[in-house]
């Protein structure tokens, strides 16, 4: 079954697969209402045999934008744009999906044209925009392009006193139950931005704050652990040798006979239908984000655990493409799709997907070609399915 992923106003981005909504009563850990019909994005869906990054990319491609109205989301388009960069970062759905950031960007930046602007959580989709085109700035041209640094600067303006930022607290983990998500993002985007941004004074004086709300606020989880590991990879000056040592020693504690970890492991999350999560259980999100973690951490693909890791994910990928995680709000599709973003992250880090070389001309036909293809005017996108 196919259909088009619409953009709000007109036309159409692409024709992409739909991966069925259907989950098996037999398989739904969490007693969703099921579908007799698919195993797709549940426990009992067939695995692949062999990995493949052709089948990730695919299944990237159809949740670019998962769930979105009127919105950019954590869930899909940030999940998706540093995802699908590994594989290609000149990849149309890819280029397309930069168009649509850029141009939303650029109407936020207009002060005449932001009040046209509304979409849900502005200031909050303003800050990822920036620092996802400031990372695929990074592995296309290697240059900061003008629209991505004015984007990076204005995130400074948004900063609180405290070094935060306000954030959306609906209880869906991982990207919106507080505010580690958001710094660490923070912290990653700008520490990878090119021509040395992390060094410009604005920020210089806004990671410095950046690391002030993390050192007042210490990792109380796993998955806060891995997001303060995280933003030491990016900018530096958060831990010592020996406190890396034991937030990645205490990761690797938590990792199962199989290889992997388990979402629910990480932190002590709860479903608001109440229905227990899984810690038993290894699944895609717990083992992937782990894995990036400890690789971008600098820990060696061949270090016996994360290699046991890596081989976890490459055993363990889904017939459709994605790495399946049981959800620890209400949909298992959301949790899913970011589990496959970080799980070829993961891979690449290690050595098992190999990242593509992008020259500056073959950047600029890319996005020309992406340019045409988004109708004029349009910068959101929206799946009027859901």
């Amino acid at each position: 079954m196919k259909r088009l992923i619409t953009l709000l106003g007109a036309g159409c981005l692409s024709a992409l697969p739909t991966l069925a909504a259907a989950e098996p009563k037999t398989d739904d850990p969490y007693h969703l209402q099921p579908s007799p019909n698919s195993t797709q994005d549940t426990a009992g869906e067939p695995f692949t045999d062999k990995f493949s990054p052709q089948a990730a990319a695919a299944y990237l491609d159809s949740r670019a934008h998962l769930v979105e109205k009127n919105c950019f989301a954590c869930h899909s388009t940030f999940t998706y744009l540093p995802g699908r960069s590994v594989i290609d970062p000149l990849a149309a759905g890819a280029m397309e999906t930069r168009v649509l950031l850029e141009r939303f960007t650029a109407k936020c930046l207009d002060k005449t044209q932001l009040p046209q602007v509304k979409t849900s959580h502005v200031n909050q989709v303003r800050i990822l925009a920036a620092l996802e085109l400031a990372r695929h700035d990074a592995v296309t041209t290697g240059r900061l392009q003008p629209l991505t640094r004015q984007a990076l600067d204005h995130i400074w303006t948004l900063q609180l006193a405290d070094g935060s930022v306000k954030w959306i607290h609906v209880g869906e983990a991982p990207q919106a139950v507080d505010d580690y998500w958001p710094v660490g993002m923070i912290a990653l985007g700008v520490g990878r931005a090119p021509e040395n941004y992390a060094q410009t004074d604005m920020a210089k004086a806004g990671l410095e704050k950046l690391r002030g709300w993390l050192r007042a606020h210490p990792p109380k989880n796993s998955h806060e652990r891995g997001l303060t590991l995280i933003a030491q990879s990016a900018i530096g000056g958060l831990l010592s040798d020996e406190e890396r040592r034991q937030h990645i020693e205490k990761l690797f504690a938590s990792q199962h006979e199989d290889g992997g970890w388990s979402l629910a492991g990480l932190a002590p999350w709860q479903r608001p239908d109440k229905q227990p999560l899984d810690v038993v259980h290894s699944d895609g999100y717990g083992t992937a984000f782990t894995a990036y973690v400890l690789a971008l951490s600098g820990i060696a693909p061949s270090e016996p655990r994360l290699h046991r890791a890596i081989e976890w994910l490459k055993k363990n990928q889904r017939r459709s493409g994605g790495w399946f995680t049981p959800s620890p709000f209400k949909r298992d599709k959301i949790i899913s799709n970011t589990a496959t973003s970080f799980a070829v992250q993961a891979l690449a880090l290690c050595g098992e997907i190999q990242p593509r070389t992008v020259s500056a001309e073959e950047f600029a036909v890319a996005h020309a070609a992406a340019e045409k293809s988004v109708p004029p005017n349009v910068y959101l996108a929206t799946d009027p399915d859901r």
